[in-house]
């Protein structure tokens, strides 16, 4: 899951708004366990929920690869 937050360090300089870069900071959490991951290693579920590899692995027997519009990796 995608959460914007503002991550105000109170540094002291005049106030730089949105254009701070400690302002509107994205982070990405995984929906089952919560810890904060990259959004590369976040895995979409059929019910759009963002998983981590290791909640995606316990929550599917199995995981297949899909490798075009076609089919599925066998291998």
């Amino acid at each position: 899951m995608k959460q914007i937050t503002d991550e105000c360090v109170s540094c002291g300089l005049p106030c730089l708004g949105n254009s701070c870069p400690n302002v509107n900071v994205v982070r990405w959490y995984c929906d089952d366990c919560g810890d904060e991951v990259e959004p590369e290693e976040l895995y979409v579920t059929e019910d759009d929920e963002e998983l981590c590899q290791d909640c995606l692995l316990n929550r599917f027997k199995t995981v297949k690869q899909k490798i075009n519009e076609g089919g599925y990796n066998d291998d």
